[in-house]
């Protein structure tokens, strides 16, 4: 039997049935492990494997200040990029050593990087 409960994840249906498994005291303990390691509840895994589903992949939660931290730094980057765009179009000289270029360079691919792989987790 389903049941829509108001306000319950965007309407979507109530789980009120209950599943009641059998299972040795190695084989919880290994899907406690799995469970766990995947981020989700028991019975998240069970239902999400079970039922084929697509493993969302999920990661620890980072520190708040060392999101917001890397999030400045790209600011930065940004904005440089901006004024170089902005002095290049003018006209202006914007004279930027070889090595500093390369570097800034690299410093904005690693920050994309790790930026990319944090997407999806969570901010603490």
């Amino acid at each position: 039997m389903s049941k829509l409960k108001n306000n319950y994840r965007h309407q979507k249906e109530f789980k009120a049935a209950r599943i009641d498994i059998r299972a040795t005291p190695t084989e919880k303990a290994q899907l406690q492990v799995k469970a766990k390691a995947s981020g989700m509840s028991l019975g998240e895994y069970l239902i999400t494997t079970g039922l084929n589903r697509k493993m969302t992949k999920v990661t620890k939660a980072i520190d708040k200040s060392l999101y917001l931290e890397l999030c400045r730094q790209g600011n930065n980057l940004n904005r440089l990029a901006g004024i170089h765009n902005t002095q290049t179009a003018s006209g202006k000289d914007f004279k930027l050593h070889p090595t500093d270029r390369a570097m800034l360079e690299k410093i904005y691919s690693l920050l994309r990087q790790i930026l990319d792989q944090l997407q999806g987790r969570k901010v603490n």
